[in-house]
């Protein structure tokens, strides 16, 4: 009877032994998935670079294809740590992005087309500036703000 509260105490040292050692294991465990994502996406993000590149000196520049943006190379690495929605969000500024170098070298043939260029270059610089006021913040901020980490 005497050993059985020394008895109670070491098992639940064990128990509270055993518990630390399985979180340093989950710990373990991430760290090495977290070490393997990156130095693929490493690997990844050379591929896409040179995938972009080829691409783009191939495509016309016509077409708006070919016209590398600041929005391009961010795009396989927001897929892969946003989602779909910010793939989204940085495709819509890029094709918008495009437009605009368009409309600004766009030689008008009458006054009226000067007309419609100059008031879509204007929405479209609108439209920019609204993202840094408050756009921009709004698709971020979902997965950014401190108030959703846990």
């Amino acid at each position: 009877m005497k050993g059985i509260p020394a008895a109670f105490v070491t098992l639940i040292i064990g128990g509270i032994a055993g518990a630390i050692t399985w979180r340093q294991y989950q710990v373990a465990k991430a760290k090495l998935k977290l070490d393997l994502f990156e130095k693929r996406y490493a690997i990844f993000q050379k591929a896409w670079l040179g995938i972009e590149d080829t691409s783009a000196s191939v495509l016309k520049v016509a077409d708006g294809r070919g016209w590398p943006t600041p929005f391009n190379v961010l795009l396989p690495e927001a897929l892969f740590l946003f989602g779909k929605e910010i793939e989204d969000y940085l495709n819509e500024l890029s094709a918008l992005w495009i437009e605009l170098l368009k409309t600004a070298k766009y030689l008008p043939i009458s006054a009226e087309d000067d007309a419609k260029n100059t008031a879509r270059k204007e929405e479209i610089l609108a439209y920019f500036i609204e993202q840094v006021k408050q756009g921009a913040k709004a698709k971020f901020g979902v997965y950014l703000g401190f108030e959703n980490w846990k």
